[in-house]
């Protein structure tokens, strides 16, 4: 028999003598293709004992919500203390000659908690613990219920229900206007190409060199310098798009994780990106809130207190406790429109007071402060455009004895700078999903390492990772269950259903009801049907027509490849209306040659810059024609509008088909087996090893694993 550990952070719960607990160990299970698992116990008891109630907060008292876990020095094993009265120095300890040490407890057991298990003290699976219930025998608990899960559950109880807006791309904020967002659209100096501008229109039908007259002339973005004919596309029509490796790299800072493995360096996955397309319509222009609050820099002080350093008034011991004013005036503003002054407490936005023109005056109701806080004013126009101002005073002051705390004032003009707010613009998924879409679609494996540490590699390479594992002397042979695999009738590879016109109109027209990027595999078997859906639409771009509006009669097809968020219905002027649906991912490439059919550029003065001659390739395949490999968005042969051709290196065919072949194969078998493994086998068990067992390859699809007892139930399947 084991000895069998569970560990609560870092304390020991007490078990019952004669209680087997069994671990059930699962990666990707063929009964349900599309999901990731992790490790997980059935539910199992511990006794209600002093030392597990002080861990778990005398979980079955609702008067409770504090509790003290007395450890030894030596050992930390926790030693149990009454939660009634005060908290004394526990006379007997667990280790002999070691002092005790009281410490509050600060798990909250409405969420999951960190644990891990031992095995004969050495070290098998880290997690979390959820506890299910108390059994209460009279008026005193009896056991707690519990059940553990391996650390990918970890990982999404951190992300909650966090959405990708919430996470901190402020390294990507750049300058809105015309010089900017041309660098990031005719090259890739913008971060290095990390973030750039697609030719993806978020409101207008754009069009290729139409007839002057034509009901498209205003959505024109041929380049046209000759007078009367301003065609191009204005700054403000595009929208940015951020590489997902650094989406990736903000949720890993949010949230103290690594994802490391081969695929975080694939050639393909480095040139995704997700298109920040959260609102209908332009980034900022006719956008109500678009700007975010600057920093109002300090530069002179009357009454010196104030940090102009850091540009904050930290509360110094004296003002504790005091109801402070905050008091300013505002002269010099260039800005006919509504604008905001926001006062921030310890980086969050504590209250806002709205004007328009200068301020004499201006102030917010007396606040209550405490000592070390850090208060700040932040300064916000109302549309995302320029906006001169100068603060010729601020000053905090005791609303009673009216001292002042600190005086200071701005010199010097300032200029609010208009900056492109990456984090607000992010589409409306959160983060679990986003990262739940990103492995099932390049059907990817995810591992721990470590509770922070997370391994991510296709299923094919994981399984090359693995190693063999001569288990045949372990395996009871006396009784072998051989099962039919779960098959099914049609497995469904899906996008999210779009409204945007040509992806609309492609699924409408389709005989079959498949939409663009989406897959419908058809099996002769008599079963259900499955599918494995992701939360992003698969956006269908549009290779541009010439009409040589300006000297011919002849139309020809360009290489302007173009995304147009619009739907098939018009607004009063025949304008196709602007349309947001789930996010949408794209490859980016640096650079596509379009000097053939030049386009124009209009900065925010109006002016039209030097004809654009190359751009950032972006569509669903990931590189221009003749240039590498390419690979497609789609999970299936669809063609492609830049080829004019299907990509055969579609998701399903790249990281799918061999899976799916070997589940259809008609030798695959799923076998039940029974063993009687040895505590080194436990300990050294991975689920990518393939089991040698009577001179034959076995891939694990599950395992149960009893600690206690060592005997291991396997679900294996023939490596076909």
């Amino acid at each position: 028999m084991n000895q069998v550990d569970i560990y609560i952070g870092d304390y020991r719960l007490d078990l019952f003598q004669d209680e087997e607990i069994s671990i059930s160990l699962n990666v990707q299970n063929i009964q349900d293709i599309s999901k990731i698992f992790t490790d997980f116990t059935q539910s199992f008891t511990v006794p209600a004992s002093g030392i597990n109630s002080e861990i778990f907060k005398h979980y079955y008292r609702t008067d409770v919500d504090a509790s003290r876990i007395t450890t030894s020095s030596t050992t930390n094993y926790p030693i149990w203390n009454s939660w009634i009265g005060a908290w004394e120095t526990q006379l007997q300890t667990w280790g002999g000659g070691s002092s005790a040490a009281s410490v509050s407890n600060t798990f909250d057991y409405r969420l999951r908690v960190a644990a891990r298990i031992e095995i004969n003290s050495l070290p098998f699976r880290t997690g979390v613990i959820q506890i299910e219930n108390v059994l209460m025998k009279g008026t005193e608990p009896y056991s707690y219920s519990l059940s553990f899960y391996g650390d990918l559950v970890n990982l999404t109880d951190l992300f909650g229900e966090d959405y990708l807006y919430d996470l901190d791309l402020s390294a990507y904020d750049h300058t809105y206007d015309g010089a900017t967002i041309l660098q990031g659209f005719n090259s890739d100096a913008l971060f290095s190409g990390d973030v750039f501008y697609p030719l993806m229109s978020p409101v207008k039908n754009w069009v290729y060199d139409v007839p002057n007259g034509d009901i498209n002339y205003d959505n024109d973005i041929h380049y046209d310098n000759s007078s009367g004919h301003p065609h191009g596309i204005n700054y403000y029509e595009l929208k940015p798009a951020i590489k997902v490796l650094k989406i990736i790299e903000a949720i890993e800072a949010k949230y103290g994780v690594d994802f490391v493995g081969d695929f975080m360096t694939d050639a393909q996955f480095e040139k995704l990106y997700m298109w920040a397309h959260r609102y209908e319509g332009y980034m900022y222009e006719n956008q109500p809130n678009g700007a975010v609050g600057q920093l109002v820099n300090f530069n002179a002080q009357t009454i010196s207190g104030f940090d102009l350093a850091n540009d904050w008034w930290l509360v110094p011991s004296g003002a504790n406790l005091q109801n402070i004013e905050f008091n300013y005036n505002i002269d010099s503003v260039v800005y006919t429109q509504e604008y905001y002054v926001d006062l921030y407490k310890d980086d969050v936005l504590y209250a806002t007071n709205a004007h328009t023109g200068n301020v004499i005056g201006g102030k917010f109701v007396p606040i209550k402060v405490r000592t070390g806080e850090r208060w700040q004013l932040k300064l916000r126009p109302s549309t995302q455009s320029a906006m001169a101002y100068r603060f010729t005073q601020f000053f905090g002051r005791n609303v009673l004895t009216l001292t002042k705390y600190y005086e200071v004032r701005q010199t010097l003009f300032a200029t609010y700078q208009v900056r492109v707010n990456v984090s607000s613009l992010m589409p409306e998924i959160k983060v679990k999903d986003f990262l739940s879409g990103i492995v099932k679609m390049h059907n990817l494996v995810v591992t721990p390492n470590s509770s922070t540490e997370f391994n991510l590699q296709t299923l094919d390479g994981w399984y090359a990772d693995g190693t063999n594992q001569d288990l045949t002397q372990y395996i009871d042979i006396n009784e072998v269950t051989i099962n039919r695999p779960s098959i099914y009738r049609e497995i469904d590879f899906k996008y999210q259903d779009t409204e945007q016109i040509l992806g609309f109109e492609y699924k409408r027209t389709n005989p079959y009801g498949v939409g663009f990027g989406d897959l419908n595999a058809k099996f002769n078997f008599d079963a259900d049907t499955y599918e494995v859906n992701l939360p992003f639409e698969c956006p269908l771009f549009e290779r541009l027509t010439d009409y040589k509006g300006h000297g011919g009669s002849t139309t020809t097809l360009t290489n302007v490849l173009v995304y147009k968020s619009i739907t098939s219905e018009v607004d009063q002027e025949n304008q196709f209306n602007p349309y947001v649906g789930a996010p949408v991912l794209i490859y980016g490439e640096f650079s596509l040659d379009i000097s053939a059919n030049p386009i124009g550029f209009r900065d925010e003065t109006g002016t039209l810059q030097p004809q654009i001659n190359e751009v950032w390739y972006a569509n669903t395949s990931s590189t221009s024609l003749g240039v590498g490999t390419a690979y497609s968005l789609a999970w299936g042969a669809d063609i492609d509008p830049y080829y004019l051709t299907s990509v055969t290196n579609s998701l399903y065919a790249t990281y799918w088909e061999d899976y799916i072949t070997d589940l259809y194969d008609s030798n695959r078998r799923v076998v039940k087996v029974e063993s009687q493994l040895p505590l080194g086998k436990i300990l050294n068990l991975q689920l990518n090893n393939k089991i040698i067992w009577n001179n034959q390859k076995w891939i694990i699809n599950s395992a149960n694993v009893n600690m206690t007892t060592g005997k291991t139930t396997f679900e294996l399947l023939n490596d076909v």
